[in-house]
């Protein structure tokens, strides 16, 4: 197994853009394709490190620190492990990135950039089970209507601004092409890059 071989460490890979953006599906596909080459990962995503330690969500910016403190750790650790890991985050926040980038070693950003318009339209069509469903919507409508919303909070993309990243190692319009041939980008990206 790759991960345990002296020369080559635990990495991490962070996925991160808008919701909707399709970084779930995109990370979810190389995480595969290492797994077909033997290359073993832990897939993070911060809706399981925000459940694990939020009880009743409420999206504020300190509480979005405290969270992506607790997602950086816990990528950190299973790394000096020599776990290869994969986080799926959106991180609208360059610092939370550079934070991951200052405690791993070998670390890759990955950004998946989509218009707003596509992210919008496709987390419109998501199912339930999503932290919070419709969020775009509801928050568009909050803006211009007024209209207020106990669970939501600020939404991403509408009234936060997401800090891309134009030196990330992989940048990938995903509104281009499909989630296949765009994964496939990048894990080529990634073999290269990391060495694998």
């Amino acid at each position: 197994m790759k991960s345990t071989n002296i020369s080559n460490k635990g990495w991490a890979v962070w996925f991160t853009g808008l919701p909707g953006s399709g970084k779930s599906k995109i990370s979810k596909l190389v995480y595969d394709m290492l797994a077909d080459e033997g290359i073993t990962c832990k897939r993070i995503e911060l809706d399981a490190i925000r459940k694990k330690y939020v009880n009743k969500p409420e999206y504020t910016d300190s509480e979005r620190a405290f969270v992506y403190k607790k997602l950086v750790d816990l990528a950190a650790e299973n790394v000096q492990n020599g776990i290869n890991v994969i986080i799926d985050a959106t991180a609208h926040k360059q610092l939370y990135r550079d934070n991951a980038r200052k405690k791993i070693k070998r670390f890759a950003e990955i950004m998946i950039k989509c218009p707003l318009s596509v992210c919008i339209e496709r987390e419109s069509k998501r199912k339930n089970g999503h932290i919070v469903s419709q969020m775009y919507l509801r928050a568009l409508e909050r803006k211009q209507k007024g209209s207020k919303f106990e669970d939501l909070g600020k939404v991403i993309g509408v009234d936060i601004p997401y800090e891309e990243n134009p030196l990330a190692e992989v940048i990938i319009d995903n509104s281009k092409n499909t989630a296949a041939q765009n994964a496939m980008a990048v894990k080529k990206a990634l073999t290269k890059y990391l060495k694998l």
